[in-house]
């Protein structure tokens, strides 16, 4: 009697993942659909390969570090010449894990600036201005796309108390209809502030309260609360989250922030590199922050506190600029402005590293059903009518009942909107949003403070004295120097240094002057008196703004 039991058992069981199995072929989120096409770290490498490898005068690759899941941390160094004394801008991608169109991005920046090197222009930028380009900072977690189950996954393989109970990875994501993802679960309660959208009832929107509606659903994360303490998947393999672990009001005890502040193999290696990188005057990163399609607001309190955490006034000025030129570019696909959040890049390489930053994810569904005050305002049902209209498939797991062991007897379901599709288009789309990116940080690019020496003028004035009078400019839109840069003093001075000949003397002028940032297209004047003859060197610049050297004959 108990070996047929046994036998019914594992019949029972057979039948239920075949039933399970044949519902997600039926919802469309099939096999073919796990192995999208967004490469995955290993074939970003070997992109990344290539690319040195086709252009050895142009391009250098190197591993910065090795992450908790032994992938690389590459930085792709594109530029000629002395690297060290020449304007860079940092390009960097892979900011947080669900993001895939950032690597992408940052990848594809790089092909496609390398293949128009030959042109006049792009040929004077490369002999001109260095790139350093970061196209993957959480490679750990960005893996987890192209693994099952899949999840929007945020932290590296560090393994970490996400939740703080003492205890590690004791509540992971339970794939409750085996279809490789990780999708939500609704549970039916009268308890709940859940209801289905009234002309989708696929999608869960909160019920209005105010209107007189009820809720019906509990909405979770799919999974079973295996530690029982009444979350779901708050504690699993995943660590810390790079956007979450920088220095700029670091969230400590929160979850994915880390042990402390740069406490990541991720984050600490990038910190490093940039702060030994003097050259670099600006960072363009492709994540969760939006400053581009929207410049920030200029908050005089926040901005002029002794501990200042709101952008400067002349730096904001910057920012309305690179906004236009952004909305030049990306017209009326550019996506939605976005706050900053604590612990992030983005507001780190301004606020602690003192460089310009920019950041943009790039990419977001297009609006297609109009905003009704008396309507539901949601995301995902905008989303749907967008994926219908465009035929895009395998967006959506139909809801599935489930038998749950949290919620015995109860009528409990999972389903819903796929993971990642909401944060990346469709591979198809992504050359097109390349293209665009590419065009406009070349174009940034351009703008780069840019120091020289003009009017240069020597008058004698007997007695074996000549006074020498030059302009020091700006010829770039970008200043020598952030506000921010000056103010947290880590940003290179631009330095004006007069080397006399042996027979020579300064009477008057400094020898030696570290020089305030420098506008866009804005000069000064500065002048010498000098005794005696023969040839005196004057010297001006710093490595974010390159250097600019003349010899005068007195």
């Amino acid at each position: 009697m108990k070996q047929n039991l046994n036998y019914l058992f594992i019949l029972l069981f057979t039948l239920s993942i075949f039933f399970q199995t044949t519902l997600a072929g039926i919802s469309g989120i099939s096999e073919t659909s796990i192995n999208s096409d967004y490469p995955n770290h290993e074939q970003i490498s070997e992109r990344l390969r290539s690319i040195s490898d086709a252009h050895p005068n142009y391009a250098r690759l190197e591993s910065l570090a090795q992450t908790k899941g032994d992938k690389n941390i590459w930085l792709l160094t594109i530029g000629t010449g002395n690297i060290t004394n020449k304007p860079a801008l940092a390009v960097v991608g892979g900011i947080s894990g669900d993001h895939l169109l950032g690597s992408e991005l940052a990848v594809q920046f790089a092909e496609k600036l390398l293949a128009r090197r030959q042109e006049p222009v792009i040929r004077n930028l490369l002999d001109s201005v260095v790139f350093f380009v970061f196209p993957d900072m959480s490679p750990d977690a960005r893996e987890q796309y192209f693994r099952k189950p899949r999840y929007e996954r945020l932290g590296n393989a560090n393994p970490t108390d996400l939740d703080r109970d003492g205890r590690i990875g004791e509540d992971g994501y339970d794939d409750l209809n085996n279809d490789g993802l990780i999708t939500m679960m609704r549970i039916k309660d009268p308890t709940g502030r859940w209801i289905p959208h009234p002309q989708d009832e696929r999608v869960m929107v909160k019920a209005r309260t105010e209107k007189g509606e009820r809720g019906q659903y509990l909405l979770f994360s799919e999974g079973i609360d295996n530690d029982k303490d009444g979350q779901f998947n708050e504690d699993g393999e995943e660590g810390v989250f790079f956007n979450r672990n920088f220095t700029f009001k670091y969230p400590a005890f929160e979850r994915g922030a880390g042990e402390h502040a740069v406490s990541e193999i991720e984050t600490r290696a990038i910190a490093d590199f940039l702060y030994d990188a003097k050259n670099v005057f600006a960072v363009i990163s492709f994540g969760p922050a939006n400053n581009l399609t929207k410049p920030l607001s200029f908050n005089e309190r926040e901005a002029n506190a002794r501990i200042f955490t709101g952008w400067k006034k002349e730096d904001i000025a910057i920012n309305q600029k690179i906004s236009h030129l952004y909305s030049q570019h990306m017209g009326d696909k550019a996506p939605s402005a976005a706050a900053g959040s604590d612990g992030d890049f983005f507001q780190w390489a301004y606020f602690h590293y003192g460089r310009f930053s920019f950041s943009t994810h790039g990419w977001e569904v297009p609006r297609v059903v109009e905003k009704d005050e008396d309507a539901f305002d949601s995301d995902e049902f905008n989303f749907l009518r967008w994926a219908e209209e465009n035929q895009i498939d395998n967006v959506f797991v139909p809801w599935t009942k489930v038998d749950h062991p949290d919620f015995p007897g109860r009528k409990v379901e999972v389903g819903g909107i796929a993971p990642f599709v909401m944060k990346n288009p469709p591979y198809a789309m992504v050359d097109s949003i390349a293209e665009k990116h590419t065009s406009f940080i070349i174009d940034v690019a351009a703008l780069r403070p840019q120091i020289d020496i003009i009017n240069l003028k020597t008058e004698r004035l007997g007695r074996n004295l000549t006074r020498v009078t030059l302009d020091v400019i700006n010829r770039g839109t970008f200043p020598t120097a952030s506000e921010a840069g000056e103010q947290v003093r880590w940003m290179q001075k631009t330095v004006m240094r007069v080397t006399p000949g042996p027979d020579q003397a300064i009477i008057s002028g400094k020898p030696v002057e570290v020089m305030g940032a420098i506008g866009g297209r804005s000069s000064e004047q500065r002048s010498w008196l000098i005794q005696g003859s023969g040839s005196v060197t004057i010297s001006v610049g710093a490595e974010a703004s390159g250097f600019k050297e003349v010899r005068v004959n007195l």
